[in-house]
């Protein structure tokens, strides 16, 4: 134990830490896309450039790519520059770090380090194979502000939450850093509200963390953030609906206004702050039936086992219920919490034990039917701003202060052993 806290900066010999299970080396890889497992040496690679008149290096439909394009409702690709497979070059144009195969010299002698999944041909995130692969699913309803909480997470965990945990996170390459920026700047420099993810956008949001503890290999995220609209439309869902399953975990956004009994106490009584409060809400139910319709009903037993953090958005729109059976008005799940150096376990029983009895309160089919098909859930409250916009355009007035969002995320890291827990208990 001494030696463990001496290398997470344990609090002190009091605070019981449970270990976590991270190790350095070579890690099969998980498509991001496809979701296809392989080893790490079976990636292939785009060549940098094209050569008429040799037959291995032409241009060249890539049907692999093509098929996952159109089983995911995306337009063919022109022809492109040719795969090629390392173990068809010598072993000194092959460059391995950490075990991993990360960049190749063709027979021309010119480097590329596009690695692509053998299976769909979508270019691989550098870490894949040098460290774990997870799928985060964030669903919920329309409305229920996805967009805005990821945008939130990911700057507060880059800004301050990953310092905590003596590690770093950064966007996966260059395009997912310049559509993370954007988001964020939008949010905290414009104060604008981001529009409705489309129901077109299917791709993931890729970020890597890694600790400073080099013994510690680095994580891969995708997150996939579920369109409200297409979490009830079958076809859909039949499309882009293939992560869900393959979740390593799920952020469950639930709104307040979609809880009935709530709807039009809040609305009383938050009139003065002009917020969007539309009656055109999807119940959080409603997304139930379509997860069990398309992948629980399918899992042994009619559940899953994925780890669910089922999360209350809005939460700074809770305090002015003052109504005990609810919430408390001195509830901690209004002050901001930091977790640091590990999941704080006492902290986290308390949330969830609130928020749990919040719902079987304000909607308790809900809790209940969450309860029936997913077999390994906690329940957090989160206010992604702060504060609700203050009228019904897109623009924040007030200084925005994301409380708790990050807490379902930790959590999830907890369950899959990447941070440990403490508990003075």
């Amino acid at each position: 134990m001494a030696l463990f806290n001496k290398i997470f900066g344990g609090k002190d010999n009091k605070t019981k830490i449970s270990n976590v299970n991270m190790r350095k080396g070579t890690y099969d890889i998980i498509c991001p896309f496809c979701f296809k497992k392989f080893k790490s040496n079976n990636v292939v690679f785009r060549a940098e450039h094209s050569e008429e008149g040799d037959p291995e290096y032409e241009k060249t439909v890539d049907e692999e790519l093509n098929n996952y394009n159109q089983k995911i409702g995306k337009s063919s690709v022109p022809e492109l520059n040719p795969i090629i497979k390392p173990e068809s070059l010598p072993k000194g144009n092959i460059k391995v770090v950490d075990g991993v195969i990360l960049e190749i010299k063709d027979k021309y002698d010119v480097t590329t380090d596009k690695r692509l999944c053998p299976y769909c041909h979508n270019e691989l995130p550098i870490t894949s194979g040098r460290g774990p692969t997870s799928i985060i699913s964030v669903v919920g309803a329309s409305q229920v502000g996805k967009s805005v909480y990821m945008t939130c997470l990911l700057y507060v965990l880059e800004h301050y939450v990953s310092e905590r945990f003596n590690g770093a996170l950064i966007a996966g390459n260059s395009e997912y850093n310049e559509e993370i920026k954007e988001n964020q700047q939008i949010v905290f420099e414009y104060n604008k509200m981001l529009e409705p993810t489309p129901k077109e956008h299917i791709d993931p949001l890729i970020a890597n963390f890694r600790f400073k503890d080099d013994t510690k290999p680095p994580i891969t995220f995708a997150f996939y953030d579920v369109p409200g609209e297409g979490m009830t439309d079958k076809s859909y869902i039949d499309k882009h609906g293939e992560h869900i399953k393959n979740s390593s975990g799920i952020i469950f956004l639930v709104d307040p206004l979609q809880m009935k009994t709530l709807r039009k106490k809040l609305n009383i009584l938050n009139k003065e702050e002009q917020g969007d409060f539309t009656a055109k809400y999807q119940e959080p139910k409603d997304i139930l039936v379509y997860f069990y319709e398309n992948f629980i009903g399918k899992e042994s037993g009619a559940a899953t086992d994925i780890p669910t953090a089922v999360v209350v958005t809005k939460t700074d729109m809770l305090k002015n219920l003052n109504d005990p059976e609810y919430l408390s008005p001195n509830s901690n799940i209004f002050k901001n919490y930091k977790h640091s150096i590990y999941f704080d376990l006492d902290e986290f029983e308390n949330i969830n034990g609130e928020m749990k009895r919040f719902l079987g309160k304000a909607d308790s089919p809900f809790k209940g039917a969450m309860e029936a098909y997913f077999r390994n859930t906690s329940y957090f409250g989160v206010s992604a701003l702060g504060s609700n916009p203050q009228n019904l355009e897109i623009n924040i007035n007030n200084t925005i202060n994301p409380l708790r969002v990050e807490e379902p995320f930790l959590w999830l890291m907890y369950k899959m052993k990447y941070i440990p827990g403490g508990s003075e208990k």
